[in-house]
């Protein structure tokens, strides 16, 4: 009985097909074995019919297979397995209308597809979560993939989910302000999850939600308008980047240095970059960059800001001074070295 409960309890979206079928015929069933049970009843209370032979008429009757009677029937008799027929036969009906409304709705079809990736989520493990699969969260998901990552996209429209399926991600339709959807995506098996939605509001609130729920996950959030970067890192991203700005820089820097790299190509070489904010005291201050350079291979150190300025690397004089922040390109692990040296 605590099994049964327990099943009984267990929500839909949870259950197999079969137990969806069982779910949907669940008071045809019922209805059936109440008239069982009154058919078997009323051929002993009226026929005077032994339980064996009462249960087999009622069988024989309900199913209306045509079978011969037990025993010859008076006119009440009669009459009353004429109901019984009526009663089955539109048991019968119901029954299969049910079904038949079930598989060509596509509502089996669907529940098999989100069961499918309910698996497939469980199995995911250091994956990354897409928030959104708009324009710039489809452009992160393709970055993840390339990256070999496994990727997770998590979006609202229903609409969307065989567009992420066909792009080899695995889908989630949900709301990512909801901890009880971000817990099924697996937030706390994640590396990273970046809010890429189209809404400054809505990637706030993904931030907040996914950094009470894993306080060591990476976080990227997107940013719309500028005023919203730093609520952004507040509510605990530890990026804030606006694609729009990130965007910008790259056209222009193409269009004042035709021969500069295209950045978001980089990746596919397995490279990244980073920015490095010089303290005082590092081991950095006072060496040029080509220095640091060499003292850190896998490392090349394209330019420098200061005073907010941004200076290429062959535009820069002197020394490294405290406060300075380094633009590297390199491999993550270089990258990493060198930002512990900081």
């Amino acid at each position: 009985m605590r099994r049964l409960g327990a099943w009984l309890q267990r929500p839909l979206e949870d259950r197999t097909l079969a137990e969806l079928v069982l779910h949907r015929l669940r008071w045809a069933l019922l209805v059936l074995l109440v008239v069982f049970g009154i058919t078997t009843s009323g051929y002993v209370v009226l026929e005077r019919y032994g339980w064996i032979d009462a249960a087999y008429m009622a069988i024989v009757t309900l199913s209306t297979v045509g079978y011969g009677e037990v025993h010859p029937l008076d006119t009440v008799g009669r009459i009353f397995t004429m109901g019984v027929i009526i009663a089955g036969f539109g048991t019968f009906v119901y029954a299969a209308t049910t079904l038949t409304n079930l598989f060509t709705s596509g509502e089996a079809v669907t529940h098999i597809r989100r069961s499918r990736g309910r698996r497939m989520r469980s199995d995911m493990d250091r994956h990354v979560i897409v928030v959104g699969f708009g324009l710039v969260g489809q452009a992160v998901a393709r970055g993840v993939r390339d990256l070999q990552g496994p990727c997770l996209v998590m979006d609202h429209d229903p609409t969307r989910e065989q567009a992420i399926l066909g792009c080899g991600y695995v889908p989630m339709i949900g709301d990512a302000t909801d901890e009880h959807d971000l817990l099924e995506a697996g937030i706390r098996r994640a590396d990273a999850l970046v809010a890429a939605a189209d809404s400054d509001e809505v990637n706030l609130i993904v931030t907040l939600t996914a950094r009470a729920l894993c306080r060591e996950l990476r976080i990227v959030s997107r940013v719309n308008e500028a005023g919203w970067r730093d609520r952004m890192t507040r509510a605990g991203a530890d990026v804030a980047l606006s694609p729009y700005a990130s965007y910008g820089m790259s056209l222009a820097a193409s269009a004042v240095t035709p021969a500069v790299l295209d950045v978001h190509s980089l990746p596919l070489l397995g490279l990244g970059t980073e920015e490095v904010e010089v303290s005082d005291g590092s081991p950095l201050v006072g060496q040029t960059l080509s220095s640091v350079s060499e003292a850190h291979p896998g490392v090349l150190v394209v330019g420098l800001r200061r005073d907010s300025r941004l200076h290429r690397w062959h535009d820069v004089e002197g020394a490294i001074a405290p406060g300075d922040v380094l633009v590297a390109l390199g491999t993550p692990g270089s990258l990493g070295a060198l930002a512990e040296s900081s």
